[in-house]
């Protein structure tokens, strides 16, 4: 089990590094995971629990403390009792010895609570960095989209005051410019709306890096398409990474150490003594040798025994059940990944070279009087609203991979 979380924090270590070097208000995925897995109030406390299962560990180790008893008869009573002169003074020292290994046993299970203390540990971990991860996706998306509407905004305005400079020369309606600045106040709207979204997103990660007064001016990275997929076979092959399954191995071998520990408790255990004996009457000492056992009769302990059996058989029954949700969400995330790269790559493909083509050509026939200006917008806006739409479609593609990638605990290119 050790291994394999060595390998996962291997996997994720890249995403876990703080940068060097990084400009005030500027922040990288990288510096954003490194301060969400930093300061991730939960993330401490289940760390505190894995040491107070430490600390239990080492007390399951121990074995019982040994017991000394002194006893004196025939004192204080009358006659030739009432002194010390005939009294019988005994100390015995006893030792309960634990037998059917009920000690090793017992740190078995406490190993295997520490073991599910540290999946609980590291699933959490790789939840908090897929859900930082998609925040910054999502707010880099919206960060792209306002300096693309910026850049149409720009372009736009530079259009409006060119068709006013034609309505001053006579050359064409004033409704042009009207429809113009409709179109451009039209995208004004769009683009607060955009840096409202991307406020929120902001918010967002501030809060899941647990530093709300953070600046964040700009969000470094970038959007790349993804080259290649791997098949879904290969990705359900990984799937038993996650560590909500690797979790159930530790609690399959708890339950086994449990029921071990159990049906060792059937067996009674020992307890031996040695003793002294001082008669005082006859000037004499003595010593004394015992054990004693308890005798099984009624319990043997078989009610917990059965107990811990059928625990066994519902873990793994858990088990199945948390597999088979896993790979749905697998299967409808692959699904959902393979469709946006499909519309992207249509989009990349197809509908956008197209679009700018089309811009082009109108943008050429309206200077020749072949098209009119609320032509040559309409082909403006259209090809935005495409390289935005690929924009989102982007951003989308980014988002299911990183859960993907949660689901198989690994970074999939």
């Amino acid at each position: 089990m050790h291994r394999v979380m060595c390998i996962v924090f291997v996997l994720f270590s890249l995403l876990s590094l703080s940068t060097v070097g990084q400009t005030n208000g500027e922040l990288t995925i990288e510096k954003a995971v490194s301060l969400a897995v930093q300061n991730n109030p939960e993330l401490k406390t289940l760390r505190y629990e894995i040491d107070a299962l430490k600390a239990a560990k080492l007390q399951s180790g121990l074995m019982p403390n040994p017991e000394f008893e002194v006893e004196a008869e025939n004192i204080l009573g009358s006659k030739d009792f009432n002194g010390f002169d005939n009294s019988e003074i005994t100390a015995v020292l006893s030792q309960d010895i634990l037998l059917a290994g009920k000690i090793s046993k017992r740190v078995k299970v406490a190993e295997t609570n520490i073991s599910l203390a540290e999946w609980d540990y590291e699933t959490k971990r790789i939840e908090i960095i897929t859900d930082i991860r998609k925040a910054f996706q999502q707010a880099l998306a919206v960060q792209l989209l306002i300096e693309k509407n910026e850049e149409l905004i720009k372009v736009s305005k530079e259009f409006v005051v060119n068709l006013q400079k034609r309505v001053d020369a006579g050359k064409i309606s004033p409704a042009e410019v009207s429809r113009a600045k409709i179109i451009l106040n039209s995208l004004r709207i769009d683009l607060n709306r955009l840096k409202s979204e991307y406020e929120n997103y902001k918010s967002e990660l501030l809060s899941l890096i647990y530093q709300p007064d953070l600046t964040i001016d700009e969000l470094i990275g970038e959007l790349e398409y993804p080259v290649d997929v791997p098949s879904y076979d290969s990705l359900l092959n990984q799937l038993t990474n996650n560590p909500k399954l690797k979790r159930y191995e530790s609690e399959y071998d708890k339950q086994t150490a449990i029921v071990n520990l159990e049906e060792s408790k059937a067996v009674p255990d020992l307890t031996i003594s040695v003793g002294f004996k001082r008669l005082n009457d006859a000037k004499a000492n003595t010593f004394l040798v015992g054990a004693s056992i308890p005798l099984l009769i009624f319990d043997r302990n078989q009610g917990a025994i059965q107990e811990a059996k059928i625990r066994v058989d519902q873990k793994q029954r858990e088990y199945f059940s948390v597999k088979n949700r896993l790979t749905l969400q697998l299967n409808v995330l692959y699904k959902r990944l393979n469709t946006l790269i499909e519309t992207a790559a249509q989009l990349n493909s197809e509908s956008i070279p197209e679009a700018e083509d089309a811009f082009q050509i109108i943008k050429e026939g309206n200077l020749v009087g072949r098209f009119a200006i609320i032509d040559v917008l309409d082909a403006e806006r259209t090809l935005f609203e495409l390289q935005n739409q690929y924009l989102n479609i982007i951003g989308q593609i980014h988002s299911t991979q990183i859960e993907i990638e949660g689901l198989i605990a690994k970074e999939i290119n």
